[in-house]
C-alpha cells in the first residue's frame, strides 16, 4: 500500500467530487475543510463517502468509511485518515 499514492487519491477525489478542478490535487492542504472545496450540501458529501469506502476497500487499508461519516465540517486530513491509519 503506496501512502502517498493513496492520499493524492483522497485528494484527487475530493476535488472532483466537489465540483473543483483536480489538475494538482497533491497541492491541497490538510487542514482544508470540505466547505472550501465545494461540499456545501448533503448529496456531495455521500458522494464521497462513498468513494472513500471503496478505496479502502479497493487498497485493503483495513478501514471503513461508515455511512454518515462525512460532513462538510471535517478537513482534508481526517478524511484522509478515515481511510487510511
Amino acid at each position: 500500500m503506496d501512502r502517498i499514492f493513496i492520499t493524492n487519491q483522497i485528494k484527487f477525489d475530493i476535488l472532483t467530487t466537489g465540483g473543483m478542478p483536480a489538475n494538482n490535487p497533491y497541492n491541497l492542504l490538510a487542514a482544508t475543510t470540505l466547505i472550501k472545496v465545494g461540499y456545501n450540501d448533503e448529496i456531495r458529501c455521500r458522494l464521497l463517502e462513498q468513494r472513500l469506502h471503496q478505496i479502502a476497500q479497493e487498497y485493503n487499508t483495513g478501514k471503513r468509511v461508515m455511512e454518515g461519516a462525512i460532513s462538510q465540517d471535517l478537513t482534508v486530513r481526517e478524511c484522509i485518515q478515515l481511510v487510511i491509519a
